[in-house]
């Protein structure tokens, strides 16, 4: 229970009222002590005296109104006991309040002819006693004062530390720590901002990267359309160097346009401001056609293209999952050596659609298969050198598979070959 800061907060107070009452009453004790309680029952102890010498040589007939005016000429409260009836008879009494149990008392035993008394006198709080109390007030209320700055101290240092963290953070150093360890709110709200500084970290890095990713995506066909532009303003270039010339500017201006149109798809899908549209569809057909798009490259690698599925109907957006399906047979074809096979099956399962594209190319290394998924990452980049391709395209897929609450994953089998299986929900 006092892990929590609330607990904590009124355990604090609790303690600042009972210290602060505790130095009052040994501050009275000191103010009050023993000297000043002994003077004062002798002062009583001959008031007492002089009241029954006064009586014994006056002898009035009353009793009863000789104390009661003897005690209110003496400001004291006089009690009278009668051992013989067992009567009490107070004088001058007035009610009794909190501060009348301060009082001082002094008892007597008083012997008048046949009767026996006992002579009680007590006072009230004798005079200053007003400027005694409020010297002790003050002194609970300065003992109290000084342990809420204390307190107020203790309390307001970690929010102080995540303060002064909070505004590194916003500069943007993300290496700073709250120490941990606290098991109250405070030790949580510590906990979710050194996550929260993790994750920052982690985006910054990301972004760093990505930036860096696209200047070199763009710097590389960028440079290669500026040589070649140079060189057909050379006159003295064959018409068959200027025709290679002008092939290879198209080419990079094609490459800068498929990244373009790439980062723009990774922007609305991480935005969310492609529009969801799930319908009905034989998603066998739809990668039939897809595949079929790619006929002129794989016939000209030579590859064997199969394809193993039956009707299959499945309920999501058409126009995304077919840029799923382009992606990766795209992959297939630059990556599956000359002479090799590709192979795409369709197995209905109980709840979800099994779609697996199969290459014979180079397996994928353990250490990147979850790497592989990241922008602009490419498992050899010197072996790939000569591959066109920017590294965005499984990005898209996982993107858009992870939009239709599915999963992809990529497998290797006995170093053969690899595959990038994609599970869809039937709905």
């Amino acid at each position: 229970m006092f892990k929590s800061l609330y607990f904590r907060v009124i355990l604090i107070y609790l303690s600042i009222v009972f210290i602060s009452v505790l130095t009052g009453f040994l501050s009275a004790l000191l103010l009050y002590g023993a000297d000043g309680s002994i003077e004062m029952e002798s002062e009583l102890q001959e008031k007492a005296a002089l009241i029954i010498d006064l009586y014994e040589r006056t002898q009035p007939d009353d009793l009863p109104e000789f104390m009661e005016t003897a005690a209110q000429l003496s400001l004291l409260n006089i009690e009278l006991f009668d051992a013989e009836t067992g009567e009490t008879v107070q004088f001058n009494r007035g009610e009794d309040t909190l501060l009348s149990k301060l009082d001082s008392t002094v008892t007597i035993p008083w012997y008048t002819g046949d009767n026996r008394y006992q002579l009680s006198v007590s006072n009230d709080l004798p005079e200053g006693s007003g400027m005694e109390l409020t010297v002790l007030l003050c002194i609970i209320l300065v003992t109290g004062s000084l342990l809420v700055l204390v307190a107020t101290r203790y309390l307001v240092k970690p929010v102080k530390a995540v303060t002064s963290v909070a505004n590194q953070i916003s500069t943007g150093n993300f290496n700073v720590r709250l120490p941990e360890g606290r098991q109250d709110e405070l030790g949580s709200l510590w906990t979710a901002i050194n996550d929260m500084a993790d994750d920052l970290g982690q985006l910054e890095s990301e972004r760093q990267e990505f930036v860096a990713n696209v200047s070199h995506e763009f710097q590389s066909p960028l440079t290669s359309i500026k040589g070649f532009s140079t060189m057909l303003l050379n006159e003295k270039l064959s018409e068959e160097e200027k025709r290679r010339a002008a092939q290879i500017i198209r080419q990079e201006s094609d490459r800068l346009s498929r990244l373009s149109d790439n980062l723009l798809k990774l922007a609305a899908l991480d935005a969310g401001s492609h529009a969801f549209h799930p319908v009905t569809f034989d998603i066998s057909e739809q990668i039939r056609r897809s595949v079929l798009a790619f006929e002129p490259q794989w016939i000209n690698k030579r590859l064997q293209v199969e394809m193993n599925a039956d009707k299959t109907l499945l309920t999501a957006d058409e126009d995304l999952l077919i840029q799923v399906w382009t992606n990766l047979m795209s992959n297939a074809v630059k990556f599956t050596p000359p002479g090799g096979k590709i192979s795409i099956s369709i197995q209905t399962k109980r709840e979800h659609v099994e779609v697996r594209f199969f290459d014979s190319g180079a397996p994928i290394p353990v250490e990147d298969r979850e790497r592989i998924f990241d922008r602009f990452h490419k498992t050899d980049r010197t072996r790939n050198r000569k591959v066109d391709g920017n590294g965005l395209g499984l990005s898209i897929v996982k993107k858009i598979v992870g939009l239709h609450k599915g999963s992809i994953t990529v497998c290797t089998t006995n170093n053969d070959g690899k595959s990038f299986v994609v599970r869809l929900p039937k709905s």
